[in-house]
C-alpha cells in the first residue's frame, strides 16, 4: 500500500464520519430545538405565573381578608416552590395567622406580610421596591364607608331574623295563640 492509497483511505474515512456527524445532526437538532423550546417556554410560564401571584397580592396587600389575597397566598407554596427564602417568608407569615394571643399582633401580621411581598419583589427582580412602598396601599374612604354600610346593614338582618325567630317561637308556646279562624268556626256551629 502506498502514501497515496493510505491518504484516499483516510479522506473516504473522515468523509464518511462528517456524513455520519451531519445525518446524526440533521435528525436530531429539530428535537432538541423542540426540547430548549419548551423548556424556555416553561420557563416563561413559571415566570409570568410567579409575576401575575405578586401583583395579586401586592394589588391586595391593603386588604388582606379578600378573596383575591387569601387565594394568592394558597398557591405560594406552588408558584414559588423553588424560591426558599419566599417560602421561608410565607411560612412565618402563615404562622402568625394562627397566632391569637400576641401582643401587637396586627402590626406583626402587617410587618410579615410586607417582608412576604419584599422577598418576593426581590426574587422576581423589582429590587428598587422598598419595604416602605410596600407597607403603604391607598384604600379610598368610600369603600370603607361602603364596607361599613353592608356590615350594619348584614348585622341588622341577623338581629330582624334573630328576634323575629324568638317572637314567633314565643307565639307558639304560648297557650292563648289561636288563629283568627278558630273563632269564626266556634261561633258559627250549632249548639
Amino acid at each position: 500500500m502506498t502514501t497515496k492509497d493510505n491518504i484516499e483511505i483516510a479522506y473516504w474515512v473522515t468523509s464518511l464520519a462528517i456524513l455520519m456527524a451531519t445525518v446524526y445532526y440533521i435528525y436530531y437538532a429539530p428535537i432538541k430545538a423542540v426540547k430548549v423550546g419548551r423548556d424556555l417556554n416553561d420557563e416563561q410560564n413559571k415566570d409570568n405565573a410567579k409575576r401575575n401571584l405578586f401583583l395579586t397580592l401586592f394589588a391586595h396587600r391593603g386588604s388582606p381578608v379578600s378573596y383575591p389575597f387569601v387565594n394568592g397566598l394558597n398557591t405560594i407554596d406552588v408558584v414559588f416552590h423553588d424560591t426558599p427564602p419566599v417560602l421561608v417568608a410565607w411560612q412565618k407569615y402563615y404562622d402568625s395567622l394562627h397566632t391569637t394571643n400576641q401582643i401587637n399582633l396586627d402590626e406583626t401580621r402587617t410587618l410579615l406580610r410586607v417582608d412576604l411581598l419584599s422577598q418576593m419583589a426581590i426574587s422576581l427582580g423589582y429590587g428598587s421596591l422598598k419595604q416602605v412602598d410596600i407597607s403603604r396601599n391607598y384604600y379610598p374612604e368610600g369603600h370603607e364607608n361602603q364596607n361599613r354600610s353592608e356590615w350594619e346593614l348584614r348585622q341588622a338582618a341577623f338581629d330582624f331574623f334573630t328576634k323575629g325567630t324568638e317572637v314567633y317561637e314565643a307565639m307558639i308556646q304560648s297557650a292563648t295563640f289561636k288563629p283568627a279562624d278558630t273563632d269564626i268556626i266556634e261561633s258559627n256551629k250549632p249548639d
